[in-house]
């Protein structure tokens, strides 16, 4: 198994010096892998300097970090990865060239064996463009006006996420401030009653209910299926999106944020008819960003490609900013949205609108992170029998 990422670390073990970067519990793994190869020369570095006096571990030399060469190819071996990778950044090294998380052996052997498969599409402004025009021939697409950049300022200082999202060195920290922004604009929570209900789903490693209940004092809750690092509050709740534990007509505001498109098989689909029962009359659910492309594609790290976690009629293709984290991230086309979520909103009584931010605030690298935003509503109280 592995075969791709063993020849991989034999080809850079051939021309330069095999370095483990940490000697704690975790650096056994390295070891074993190492040795499985029959690489049996390496060092280990470490910021401890306790660990650097000590001078050797299982006959391997400990060295400091400024001795690291840029000829060296290291194995990461600790948690704390982005924290080592800054300081290997920092010294000209590069990941693949120089280094590798020995923790994640499984995404860089998949990312080896499936160099040649599909990658994300490149979007254009243009495309975007097209595809405003088309989703208005499915539902009302209304163009952003409400996007005050010196009120958003003050915003972004309000809620004090800067250290929580890592302003500094997060390139996607401002579109995660808007993300909440734009919850706050379209809910206005400031003529909520007291007992209303906000549930924000996908939120496990989310601050934003927090900040709510603390700050906005409203009755708000996170719901992931996974725990989180909030999980000790009785309000950040571990369940399924799908049989919300909430009772019929109770909930006011729904949002997601970077969160609907990870929805694997049918659970976009079944998500709507749960929120059309737990919303009331009025009641709204926020979805951003909508992932919308040219085509439609299941995006997934390499680790899970071939897996089954992509839709059957769309385009699997790997995707290599979130590491292998990835199961899938669904980018829908206009007919796939249409048909999984439009119509399924309508026949369940909520009405769709799709909000478009202009092309001056919408960042682009790999894809596009944050132009459209869905918006369902409750306006029927009973299920549409026209679909």
């Amino acid at each position: 198994m592995m075969d791709f990422i063993k020849e991989y670390i034999c080809s850079q073990a051939a021309t330069k010096r095999i370095g483990i970067f940490g000697t704690g519990t975790m650096s056994e793994i390295a070891e074993k892998f190492l040795l499985e190869l029959s690489i049996n020369e390496y060092v280990f570095f470490d910021n401890d300097v306790k660990k650097q006096e000590i001078g050797h571990m299982h006959n391997m030399p400990i060295l400091s970090p400024i001795e690291i060469k840029k000829n060296d190819f290291i194995l990461i071996s600790t948690v704390q990865f982005k924290e080592i990778e800054k300081q290997l950044k920092a010294i000209g090294l590069q990941e693949w060239n120089n280094y590798i998380w020995a923790l994640e052996m499984d995404y860089y052997d998949m990312a080896l064996r499936y160099n040649k498969a599909p990658k994300v599409p490149e979007i254009s402004f243009r495309d975007l463009d097209d595809i405003e025009r088309e989703l208005s021939g499915y539902v009302d697409v209304v163009k952003v006006d409400w996007f005050d950049e010196k009120e958003f300022g003050s915003y972004e200082s309000a809620i004090g996420f800067q250290k929580i999202y890592d302003k500094r060195n997060n390139k996607r920290y401002r579109r995660k401030i808007m993300e909440y922004f734009i919850v706050e604009k379209l809910f206005n929570f400031d003529e909520w009653s007291g007992d209303s209900v906000y549930v924000d789903i996908g939120a496990a490693g989310s601050p934003f209910a927090k900040y709510l209940r603390e700050k906005r004092r409203i009755e708000a809750y996170a719901l992931d299926l996974n725990k989180g690092i909030y999980d000790e509050l009785p309000y950040y709740i571990q369940g399924d999106a799908a049989n919300m534990p909430w009772t019929d007509n109770e909930v006011l505001g729904i949002s997601m944020q970077s969160a609907f498109e990870m929805f694997v098989g049918k659970a976009d689909e079944v998500f709507i008819k749960e929120a059309a029962r737990v919303l009331k009359y009025g009641g709204k659910v926020i979805i951003s960003p909508l992932y919308m492309h040219k085509q439609y594609l299941s995006t997934v790290s390499p680790n899970y490609y071939h897996t089954g976690t992509a839709d059957e009629d769309s385009l699997e293709c790997i995707r290599n900013d979130c590491r292998g984290y990835i199961p899938l991230g669904r980018f829908y086309n206009a007919k796939a949205l249409d048909r999984r979520v439009l119509k399924n909103a309508r026949r369940y009584g909520l009405k769709p609108t799709i909000y478009s931010l202009p092309q001056e605030l919408v960042e682009k690298d790999e894809f596009v992170y944050l132009k459209f935003i869905l918006q369902l509503e409750k306006v029927c109280r009973e299920p549409s029998k026209k679909y």
